[in-house]
């Protein structure tokens, strides 16, 4: 895989202060974030990005993971990140979002924040519950997504969306949203104010069940869910850089 869909790892070099460890959505893979990543690197920090089981493929090899197959590859992606030697930050767009929240609950003592561009936590469409049972009858729906205002642009994603792993994904939001409160670290969360595909009350949800103390919002105005390649994207990756710049710098003022 050659076409920008395969994982990525920037390596600055010994004057790197930090690493982020980048997960993308839910039948994306890393192109969409690769701008994202670029520009951390430029900033002078290491950047890793998996790409997760099943994810730049055809829909039928997404269909055969599930949420604990992401999940590990993520794991292996913080073990690869904490390899540098450097303070680890986790940012992820929508799924991806919800990924770097589990890692938090889980292994937080392992991360120094979070950065979530449109996380995803709960399904608000109405007949989402139904995709346990409809996998059996409809394995498939359309696809979800390139949802962006951005004319010209076009994200790499799945030409459908397996109903086997979306009930999946459905799985990894509640169980993610239940142990919310095992979150501390400090949190910038980027939500755009019209997205078609997550409901930008997922970030409210996660704002209001983290027992974190520094929580900052960005509202997006001009983008959709994949505001990491849409008109918004320059907020975000200054947003990140100035994020973790303080956050560092905090943490050396504490010591």
């Amino acid at each position: 895989m050659a076409d920008g869909s395969e994982a990525f790892t920037f390596d600055v070099g010994p004057d790197a202060e930090a690493t982020m460890l980048l997960c993308h959505g839910f039948t994306g893979d890393p192109s969409s974030l690769r701008p994202w990543g670029e520009h951390l690197r430029d900033a002078g920090f290491n950047v890793v990005c998996p790409l997760l089981p099943g994810h730049g493929l055809p829909w039928r090899q997404l269909a055969k993971t599930r949420w604990t197959d992401w999940y590990g590859e993520v794991e292996r992606g913080l073990d690869l990140a904490l390899g540098f030697g450097r303070p680890v930050f986790a940012g992820g767009l929508s799924l991806g979002g919800s990924l770097a929240l589990r890692l938090a609950e889980m292994r937080g003592g392992d991360l120094s924040g979070l950065a979530l561009v449109n996380p995803a936590i709960y399904d608000d469409k109405p007949n989402g519950f139904l995709a346990p049972m409809l996998r059996f009858v409809v394995p498939s729906v359309g696809s979800i997504g390139s949802d962006l205002a951005k004319p010209d642009v076009r994200e790499k994603t799945s030409d459908r969306t397996p109903l086997a792993a979306f009930a999946s994904a459905r799985r990894l939001w509640k169980l993610t949203r239940t142990d919310l409160p095992r979150i501390t670290l400090p949190i910038r969360i980027f939500t755009s104010t019209v997205d078609h595909v997550v409901h930008p009350r997922n970030s409210a949800v996660i704002r209001a069940g983290v027992r974190s103390k520094d929580v900052e919002s960005t509202v997006l105005p001009r983008s959709y869910h994949v505001a990491t390649l849409d008109y918004d994207a320059e907020t975000i990756f200054s947003g990140t850089v100035e994020f973790m710049t303080r956050q560092l710098a905090d943490t050396r003022g504490a010591r």
